[in-house]
């Protein structure tokens, strides 16, 4: 990130009969590598002393180094309009709907909306991703940031009152995880354990407990491409970063992480059956997966 304009401000004092009385301030913008200050009548500046600059930590990005709300990043002028045009869509009055959630985003061709063997093209269009709600029902939009093209996630749908949200950026460095067709990983309970169970791309299924192995089985390769199918046929990637929780979660109730590859989402599965169908179906077909491996 570019340095910031380094701003003095000259203040003029002049002497009168012994007292010092201040005439004027002027403020000046100084250029460092000139040298020049800019103000009339100063042509050649008295040297100064070089100080050494702190370095400086890169500016917070809404919806990728810190968390921004709706207000912050969703005009009223583009709020109403993206709530008119989901009123349209989803058949509901616009005064019943508001947005849950909102992150920055950068969309490909395809607006970010995953379909196998699409081709999209890889252009940056800067836009917003989006949690509309009407209290039971929720959509997720991907829109452009004039909220003047948008399209449904037609994965991300829940009910029931199930609002998802976003999994917050990770600050930290990441970390290189091992080569995985997938994982699930269940925290957040009272007894403090983290169960985790990893598919690599080998074929072995791992399961750890605190990050300890307990237990590996070698799966059959039929059996790994049939879990893989399922990945594809709903759209796993649709789902990436979104959380679908409830207040149970702060309660110290287990949520459940699952990824494949770079995709991730969240939930907890007493709302299982309120959460998308995509992801209900991902997860029976997990459970039954590892519960064979047994």
């Amino acid at each position: 990130m570019a340095p910031l304009p380094l701003q003095t401000k000259t203040l003029f004092a002049l002497l009168a009969m012994g007292t010092i009385a201040i005439q004027g301030m002027a403020v000046a913008c100084i250029d460092p590598s000139s040298g020049v200050s800019g103000l009339p009548g100063q042509s050649e500046p008295r040297p100064a002393r070089p100080e050494p600059r702190p370095a400086l930590e890169p500016e917070p990005r809404p919806g990728n180094w810190e968390v921004a709300t709706v207000e912050d990043l969703v005009t009223r002028a583009v709020s109403r309009r993206i709530l008119r045009t989901v009123a349209a869509e989803v058949d509901r009055p616009a005064s019943e709907l508001r947005i849950a959630a909102a992150e920055a985003a950068t969309w490909d061709g395809c607006m970010g909306i995953y379909e196998p063997d699409q081709f999209c093209t890889m252009i940056a269009i800067s836009g917003l991703r989006l949690v509309v709600t009407d209290g039971d029902q929720s959509w997720v939009y991907h829109a452009r940031q004039d909220g003047r093209e948008m399209v449904q996630n037609p994965t991300a749908i829940s009910r029931n009152g199930l609002i998802p949200d976003f999994i917050p950026p990770v600050m930290a460095e990441p970390t290189e995880p091992e080569a995985h067709i997938f994982r699930s990983v269940e925290s957040g309970s009272l007894v403090g354990t983290q169960f985790e169970t990893v598919l690599l791309t080998d074929g072995r299924l791992l399961r750890k407990e605190n990050g300890k192995v307990v237990s590996e089985r070698q799966l059959p390769a039929e059996q790994v491409a049939a879990f893989e199918q399922v990945l594809e046929d709903q759209r796993f990637p649709n789902l990436n970063r979104l959380r679908y929780i409830t207040d149970a979660a702060f309660a110290d109730y287990p949520t459940v992480q699952l990824s494949a590859m770079q995709y991730e989402t969240t939930y907890i599965d007493l709302a299982i059956d309120d959460a998308p169908p995509a992801l209900q179906a991902v997860v029976q077909a997990w459970s039954e997966l590892t519960a064979e491996a047994q």
